[in-house]
């Protein structure tokens, strides 16, 4: 298994923060891919973020309620390997 990072996605080209509106998954749970992991506000609209990976998180680092940058650490997942 690998650690991979679950960071803050660009939904749009003008789009430069997000705000983490609720966690749908918690520590040690187990996802697969394309299963949402949180709900992100942008600048325009509220979308989830999808897991790019089958795997379990390990750790979430990012806050419900904080804003964070385009392309910021929110999480960590371990990747099953391929």
């Amino acid at each position: 298994m690998a650690k991979v990072e679950i960071n803050m996605p660009r939904f749009g080209a003008q789009m430069k923060e997000g705000k983490i509106l609720k966690w749908l998954v918690a520590v040690g749970d187990e996802v697969s891919e394309d299963d949402a992991l949180l709900e992100v506000k942008a600048e325009k609209m509220d979308a989830e973020v999808e897991s790019l990976y089958d795997g379990k998180i390990v750790e979430i680092i990012a806050k419900e309620g904080e804003t964070y940058p385009v392309g910021a650490v929110l999480g960590y997942m371990e990747a099953e390997d391929e």
